[in-house]
């Protein structure tokens, strides 16, 4: 199974948003390592990458690397619009 971790600069920007901010992205990257990470909310036809971009929340966008030999996502990016 997968975990998740935020990088040094998505901490940064975590850390300045509201408290359910941070809960919704964790419920979602949760949602995430339990699925498919490079599957998860995948559109048909749409590739296969290892870094994405998807939303969360009401207002919300992460970018993460999946990193399968480590069994790794790696969240990169947080962006809160709200």
């Amino acid at each position: 199974m997968f975990r998740w971790e935020l990088d040094d600069l998505a901490r940064e920007q975590l850390t300045g948003m509201p408290p359910q901010v941070q809960l919704a992205l964790s419920d979602f990257m949760d949602a995430v390592v339990i699925a498919d990470p490079a599957e998860y909310q995948r559109r048909p036809g749409e590739r296969e990458r290892p870094l994405r971009t998807l939303p969360f929340g009401q207002a919300g966008l992460v970018t993460f690397l999946v990193y399968e030999p480590d069994d790794l996502v790696l969240v990169t990016r947080v962006i809160w619009m709200g």
